[in-house]
């Protein structure tokens, strides 16, 4: 899978700060012009909430809190992953709200020029809110109406202190209704990839490491590695750590709510609140699905409001340090990295048809997970045969990093090809992506079948980042429990499955390639 080139394909527009009004204006026009890709609504259609207030931009009207949903509607299905990307619960921080929308541009209107955006429209329900504290967003503040939507959510809150505002309410309501897996909420005022634990319960200086943490730590830095600095004077590449490491705790915080809400229950009370014509209890009472989403906090930026010269442009989100390179390229190349890893896929293709020998050099990358376990090479001469293994021995143009736990000494073995990185591991990412090749020997009687059906196909199968779920050990993690999120969890087991609102996760412990299929050539 080969990336566009950006220069070419996005042209030189630059990036620059937005109002409320620029963004429902350009939001309602993607909607609009890709009806099968893009869902345009607001927490108000969707779930009776209130609005804010009033935002005056050009014309006055109540403050709306727009949710836009990218995916391919043609082939929409209740088991297809999901990912949230927030961009301002704080309103005056403007780096997230730019990228957000930049972002649902990019994901609409690159669909059918860019093969990676459009695998990962076609395989995820992405939903979009660029403006989550809306009236926030309208009139540059921190807060709505004088509350933190940030320390509005019911994790080590109390009842009467959690979903005041429009803006918590809208994410509550997002989750319940969908079974997210990984969310994304964009901050500004210093540079982090913040992750659980970031409450006062998990403060440093008692277990303060969650059940997590193999799998957020992995997902951070390959988020940090492929955003890079953005080429902004002063900016580095994103630390990255716990929230109380490396950031700061509070109370009522989206991102542990996000997280633990339906599973670490020590902590969550039914909120009660006066504001904004009061919130029913109930709906802060969690199934076991609704909350287990790895929330990572990423603040983007020393500046709540970098200058318009540092944001960037089009073509620098697949030229990191180009001219164009900033702020925002910076961070929809973060947001794009965090919507891959949401799920495996496995991208294989022969190099060359087999001679006469058997001999099939089969190469594969698997996108969405860091660490490749295993792979293994099958094969079979109809549809609707059943898989079986095929013999190998590992090429000489393999990467330099592959396993070599294959034979490797010219005669073929029928097993399994331990193998190193997937694209976001050690130093691969979309714009170099690391991959794993092998020479399949079939056996005689594949050659014998393929002769007689007219055609062979192979396909690689994978167990990808397994080791999430394992429970970690030692004093620093806490609670003393296994992983519970469900992008762990759906990594490495056939059998999890979670259900909210009407969408569900499903777990996988193999990855399958599409098949290969070759014309007979014996």
């Amino acid at each position: 899978m080969h990336l566009p080139n950006g220069l070419s394909q996005a042209g030189a527009r630059l990036f620059h700060d937005v109002s409320y009004g620029e963004v429902a204006a350009a939001l309602r026009e993607l909607a609009a012009k890709r009806p099968d890709l893009a869902r345009l609504s607001t927490t108000q259609a969707l779930f009776g909430l209130g609005t804010a207030g009033t935002c005056r931009d050009k014309t006055d009207g109540p403050c709306l809190n727009y949710v836009l949903e990218v995916t391919n509607r043609t082939s929409l299905n209740q088991d297809r992953p999901e990912i949230l990307i927030s961009g301002a619960l704080h309103g005056d921080e403007r780096v997230g709200v730019i990228t957000a929308l930049e972002l649902c541009r990019w994901l609409v209107t690159r669909y059918d020029s860019d093969q990676w955006v459009r695998r990962l429209v076609d395989s995820r329900v992405i939903l979009i809110t660029p403006m989550t504290n809306a009236i926030g967003v309208a009139q540059h503040r921190r807060d709505e109406n004088g509350i933190d939507p940030n320390r509005d959510f019911p994790f080590d809150q109390s009842p009467t202190g959690c979903m005041q505002t429009i803006a918590a309410r809208s994410i509550n309501e997002l989750y319940r209704a969908h079974a997210l897996q990984l969310v994304v909420t964009f901050h500004g005022g210093m540079q982090a990839i913040g992750y659980n634990w970031g409450a006062y319960p998990y403060l440093n200086g008692r277990p303060h490491r969650s059940p997590d943490h193999t799998s957020m730590s992995q997902v951070a830095s390959a988020m940090s590695r492929f955003a890079g600095s953005g080429g902004v004077a002063g900016n580095r590449n994103y630390p990255t750590a716990t929230m109380n490491d490396l950031v700061y705790p509070v109370h009522g915080g989206m991102e542990d709510w996000g997280y633990g809400a339906s599973w670490d229950k020590a902590y969550v009370r039914p909120c009660t609140p006066r504001a904004n014509g009061g919130y029913s209890s109930s709906k802060t009472v969690y199934g076991d699905g609704a909350a287990r989403a790895f929330t990572v906090l990423v603040e983007t930026s020393d500046a709540k409001r970098p200058a318009d010269s540092t944001l960037g442009g089009e073509a620098g989100v697949y030229h990191p340090l180009a001219r164009a390179d900033g702020h925002v390229p910076r961070n929809m190349r973060l947001a794009l990295a965090t919507i891959d890893l949401l799920q495996p896929h496995v991208h294989a293709w022969v190099s060359k048809h087999p001679p006469r020998s058997g001999c099939i050099h089969v190469q594969w990358q698997v996108w969405g997970a860091v660490t490749v376990d295993e792979s293994q090479l099958q094969w079979r001469a109809w549809t609707h045969d059943s898989w079986r293994l095929a013999g190998f021995v590992l090429d000489n143009f393999a990467s330099p990093a592959q396993s070599q736990s294959g034979a490797h000494d010219g005669s073929p073995a029928t097993g399994s090809l331990l193998g190193g990185d997937g694209v976001w591991g050690g130093v691969s990412s979309p714009l170099a992506p690391y991959t794993l090749s092998a020479c399949a020997h079939l056996p005689p009687d594949a050659l014998s079948q393929g002769a007689t059906s007219g055609k062979l196909e192979l396909a690689v199968r994978v167990r990808a980042d397994s080791g999430w779920v394992a429970q970690p050990g030692g004093t620093k993690f806490a609670p003393n429990v296994p992983p519970q999120s469900h992008l762990a969890r759906a990594r490495a087991n056939d059998s999890y499955v979670s259900v909210s609102g009407v969408h569900r996760v499903l777990g996988h412990a193999f990855w399958w390639s599409e098949p290969i299929t070759m014309q007979w050539q014996g």
